[in-house]
């Protein structure tokens, strides 16, 4: 395969909703993946002219005028942590610095593992391991550092 074939190959790749592909053609073989989603999903600040919005079926979720609620960017699984016996990730009350993981969300058996977008304190995890979250779900309550 020349480079111009796998530069078009790596676009088409790009753009698909695919994870993970392996191709073998004339002896040589590609594998191309992508990494999970690093981003997580945060509310700004709620002002008096806008209300907190929230998915019609979820009751309304209080917070601290100084916190922001961290929503699952995806359907799936919620797991505070990378194996049944490994710790979680993150316990209430941990400071947390960009990069670092907050928890995995498994969807069509892929472990998507979700990192913090700014350095922050988490004040409150909101989702039970183990639990089925829809998208846009609460998962973590936090404050900005």
């Amino acid at each position: 395969m020349d480079l111009k074939e796998l530069y078009a190959l790596m676009e088409k790749f790009e753009k698909s909703g695919l994870s993970e592909i392996l191709i073998k053609k004339d002896g040589e073989e590609i594998c191309l993946k992508k990494s999970p989603p690093v981003q997580v999903a945060a509310l700004p600040p709620q002002t008096a002219h806008e209300p907190l919005r929230q998915p019609a079926a979820e009751p309304a979720q209080k917070h601290a005028a100084d916190t922001e609620i961290i929503r699952a960017p995806l359907v799936g699984t919620f797991y505070r942590a990378a194996a049944p016996d490994a710790p979680p990730f993150v316990v209430k009350g941990d400071t947390v610095k960009k990069g670092k993981p907050l928890c995995i969300l498994e969807a069509m058996k892929l472990m998507n593992e979700f990192q913090a977008d700014f350095d922050l304190e988490i004040v409150a995890i909101l989702v039970d391991n183990g639990n089925m979250v829809e998208f846009g779900a609460p998962l973590f309550e936090v404050r900005r550092l």
